[in-house]
């Protein structure tokens, strides 16, 4: 389900200063090779050297900085500030939206691996819907583009490891690939060295491909460094939008359960 929600931005926002290009990341599409089911032997032993990996994914909080790149029916650049927080035990994420500017709170976000609540700083109302999408509406021009946050919550919370422990999951162990298909979509999951590096997303329900490319900081898996979504319509091929999320100041922590409410 397509979770709408109006962001008021300010209009220093979309006239900020010009901005380094996000990387735009090409689509690599299933793989030729056979998938094989979840419990050949290769499989298994592929999904041992992930789980090896596995940092467990501890709580954290962190400051980050978010360019969003729009193209349709001009070329523009968004930016915005913010703090997420994560707790490990829950699975739940915390994250709070600021314009780039005045440094002010203007939405307040809190999901778990089934739903997002979210309430905007200027009313008293929350909103409680099923995890989906975010479509972000400018409010001045009414220039709406999609975030598709199952994936930016799998790559926060490490959630992909539970997805590919499911029995349905098909593994390609030759090019380190599990494919698994969810309600809302068809999703791949590409890791290099048993840690995940890209995931793709097709949804036909939701009429757009989507991908997300991960960058860690040396050896710390988790939280990442620096994530890439990129946003693309089944129906035109085109690009809807470009997202870059850096992560700063990050901190292994534990996290107030106080922090998840509003």
């Amino acid at each position: 389900m397509m979770i709408r929600i109006l962001f008021i931005f300010l209009t220093v926002t979309f006239l900020s200063c010009v901005s380094a290009e996000v990387e735009d990341p090409n689509f690599l599409g299933k793989a030729e090779g056979k998938y094989l089911p979840s419990k050949d032997t290769s499989s298994q032993a592929f999904l041992n050297q992930v789980l090896e990996k596995n940092p467990n994914f501890p709580s954290f909080r962190s400051d980050f900085s978010m360019q969003i790149q729009t193209f349709v029916p001009k070329k523009e650049n968004v930016n915005l500030d913010g703090k997420v927080y994560f707790a490990k035990d829950t699975k739940q994420i915390k994250i709070q939206l600021m314009d780039s500017f005045f440094g002010m709170v203007f939405s307040e976000l809190i999901a778990n691996a089934d739903q997002i609540q979210i309430k905007p700083t200027s009313t008293k109302e929350i909103q409680t819907l099923p995890m989906g999408d975010i479509l972000i509406q400018d409010p001045g021009t009414g220039k709406k583009y999609s975030i598709p946050f199952p994936v930016i919550y799998s790559y926060l919370t490490g959630n992909y490891i539970n997805e590919i422990q499911n029995q349905k999951a098909r593994f390609n162990t030759s090019d380190g690939r599990v494919y698994l298909t969810k309600q809302d979509g068809e999703y791949e999951y590409f890791f290099r060295e048993g840690s995940l590096d890209r995931l793709e997303l097709t949804s036909g329900k939701r009429g757009l491909r989507a991908i997300a490319l991960v960058k860690t900081n040396g050896t710390q898996v988790h939280p990442p460094k620096e994530i890439t979504t990129k946003v693309v319509s089944l129906d035109t091929e085109k690009e809807n939008v470009l997202i870059q999320i850096k992560l700063k100041k990050s901190q292994i922590t534990e996290v107030s359960p106080q922090v998840f409410r509003f």
